[in-house]
């Protein structure tokens, strides 16, 4: 019997899609029950903004606030605001298309987010065994801080995070292997659904290059992966006559290009904020003479507090900056120790974001 057992694990671990699957059921288990008990617990934020309320019969509204709300909003109603161009297509068009079977906009919107997250994973689990050479231990170790990331609750949220991780991660993947058209197609996808897709262009394009690709096909991948947001500009220029309006509409959510970074640095409300900006130089400073691609990947992450002149979402944005997590992966995973002190403080942060957010508290500032 034991050995059957060990058998099976083994045969798990060895399929990547299984062992995704698996991790992603049982981290949105977790993250439900630990958001549930924060509603039960914590009086809940009375902004009805702050809130999803049209559907309280799913029990599951906890489960999308703030930015989720506006997502669910645009599925069902499109762009009926201008500020609510902030908001990239492709989640809103992906949960309104699971509403075609599915009539709950919520329910749909989380399901969209589940899979994608499994997707993500799928992913993730590919790079770290077959690029950064770990086994199926630093696999997992990997895909843990990933997850219990301080804000890894958006993951299983109604936020575009998952939806971005899965083709960021795809778009990675095959710029590694050298495969343009594939990574051209996911930073494309990646591009359209989040501004900070666009980052994704540039480490694909950095990737082929180390993969040795022609300069043709680095291109013909970067052409593909801007026709993401080229194609949403041109909607909202025939939409609205405004093809840029999704950046002038940031303003409505976060001060973009007001140059206050020394002052939000010293007057920022968030410590948790300051101490991942930290993480982030770290994480350019230790790439930068291992791999280039992950080292200017981060910069750009590292350097959003200077564009956007405060430190609001930054936690929830550096969510995706892998090598941020990678570099924490190859700096611990030899020590027991260090590795478990690590996991835990950030599943501390998970916790409390995670908490927060059920509460309508937080929306990743």
């Amino acid at each position: 019997m034991e050995q059957k057992f060990k058998n099976s694990i083994t045969w798990i671990s060895e399929h990547n899609y299984i062992l995704a699957v698996l991790i992603a059921v049982c981290f949105v288990a977790l993250t439900l029950s630990v958001g549930h008990y924060s509603n039960e617990t914590i009086p809940g934020n009375l902004d009805p903004h702050a809130r999803y309320l049209s559907e309280p019969g799913t029990h599951l509204d906890y489960m999308s606030e703030w930015d989720g709300v506006h997502y669910i909003h645009i599925a069902q109603y499109g762009y009926s605001d201008d500020s609510l161009t902030a908001f990239f297509p492709l989640y809103p068009l992906a949960i309104r298309t699971v509403m075609l079977a599915i009539s709950s906009p919520l329910i749909s919107a989380l399901l969209v987010s589940w899979l994608s997250l499994a997707g993500a994973l799928w992913f993730y689990l590919k790079i770290l065994k077959e690029y950064l050479g770990q086994d199926h231990i630093g696999a997992l170790q990997g895909l843990m801080l990933f997850l219990f990331f301080p804000t890894g609750v958006f993951l299983a949220a109604t936020y575009s995070e998952s939806l971005l991780a899965l083709f960021g991660l795809g778009a990675l993947y095959f710029a590694i292997k050298g495969r343009y058209l594939g990574a051209g197609i996911m930073s494309g996808l990646a591009t359209i659904s989040r501004p900070d897709g666009v980052f994704i262009l540039v480490l694909v394009a950095l990737l082929l290059r180390e993969a040795k690709a022609k300069l043709w096909q680095i291109v013909l991948a970067a052409i593909m992966g801007i026709a993401g947001i080229t194609g949403y500009a041109l909607y909202l220029w025939a939409k609205i006559g405004k093809p840029l309006d999704f950046i002038s509409a940031q303003k409505h959510h976060i001060k973009w290009m007001s140059s206050q970074f020394l002052a939000a640095f010293f007057h920022s409300t968030s410590p948790v904020a300051l101490v991942l900006f930290i993480l982030a130089i770290w994480a350019v400073v230790y790439w930068w003479h291992r791999r280039v691609s992950f080292a200017m990947f981060g910069l750009l992450f590292a350097l959003l507090p200077l564009l956007t002149g405060n430190f609001d979402g930054y936690p929830r944005y550096l969510l995706i900056d892998f090598p941020l997590q990678m570099m924490l992966l190859n700096k611990f995973k030899h020590s027991t120790l260090g590795y478990a002190v690590v996991l835990m403080l950030s599943a501390l942060g998970w916790a409390y974001f995670t908490m927060h957010y059920a509460a309508g508290y937080t929306g990743g500032s």
